[in-house]
C-alpha cells in the first residue's frame, strides 16, 4: 500500500495525537467520543490523512487540542503551551490510531465509525504494551467484522459477488471492499444502497445494522 506520508513522520505525529486526546479527555475533561468528532469536524483529521507537515511535526498537541476547539467552537481557551508527556490510556489510543490510519489508509472518520474511541480504550489493557502489529490484527478483525452483513445478505441469496455486483450494478471491487470493511457502505451512494436491498430482499436497516 502508498501511504500518504513517509514513515520518518509516523512516530511524531503519533505522539502528538496521542497528547492532543490526553489533554482534551485529562487536562481539560473533554469526552474522547465528543473530542474526537471535533477533531474530524475541524479538518485537521484530513490534514494528518494528506500528510501536511505542518501538522505531522509542526505542532505540539497541545496546540492541536487548541486549534480542534478554535476552529469547531470559535472559543480560544487561554492556557500555557506546556507539552504533555503523559502515557495515559487516551495516549494511547491517540497513538495507535494514527499509526492504524496510517497502515491502513482509512480515514480517522471511518475507523472511529466502525471502533469508536469508548471500545478503543476498552483494547488498552490488553494491548498497549503489545506489539503494534497486534493493533492492526485487532483493528482489521473489527473491520472484517463490519463488513460481514452485507456478505451474510448475499450468502442468504445464494449470490457470489461477481453476481451480486451485476444484479446491482455495483462494481464487483466495490462488493469486495464494503464485505471486508475497507469501504464504509453505509456512506455509498442511496441508490447504491437501494439496489443491493432490492437484490437481496432485504431493507435497508437489515444491511447497514
Amino acid at each position: 500500500m502508498t501511504h500518504a506520508y513517509d514513515s520518518l513522520y509516523l512516530s511524531k505525529a503519533s505522539r502528538t495525537i496521542g497528547n492532543m486526546l490526553h489533554d482534551a479527555v485529562y487536562a481539560f475533561g473533554i469526552d474522547g467520543d465528543t473530542f474526537m468528532k471535533l477533531f474530524i469536524q475541524s479538518s485537521i483529521a484530513q490534514q494528518i490523512e494528506d500528510g501536511n507537515p505542518k501538522y505531522l511535526a509542526g505542532k505540539s498537541g497541545l496546540e492541536l487540542y487548541l486549534e480542534v476547539i478554535e476552529r469547531t467552537t470559535g472559543q480560544t481557551p487561554d492556557v500555557a503551551l506546556i507539552e504533555s508527556y503523559d502515557r495515559s490510556n487516551a495516549y494511547w489510543v491517540g497513538w495507535m490510531l494514527t499509526h492504524y490510519q496510517w497502515y491502513s489508509g482509512r480515514s480517522f472518520e471511518h475507523i472511529l465509525s466502525v471502533v469508536p474511541y469508548r471500545e478503543l480504550i476498552g483494547l488498552y489493557e490488553t494491548l498497549h504494551e503489545a506489539d503494534i502489529q497486534k493493533s492492526y490484527e485487532v483493528l482489521d478483525a473489527l473491520f472484517s467484522n463490519s463488513g460481514s452483513q452485507l456478505k451474510k445478505m448475499r450468502k442468504r441469496v445464494g449470490l457470489t459477488q461477481e453476481e451480486l455486483a451485476a444484479a446491482a450494478d455495483v462494481s464487483v471491487n466495490s462488493i469486495r471492499a464494503y464485505e471486508r470493511g475497507s469501504k464504509d457502505l453505509s456512506k455509498a451512494q442511496l441508490q447504491t444502497v437501494l439496489n443491493l436491498v432490492a437484490v437481496l430482499k432485504c431493507d435497508v436497516s437489515d444491511l447497514l445494522n
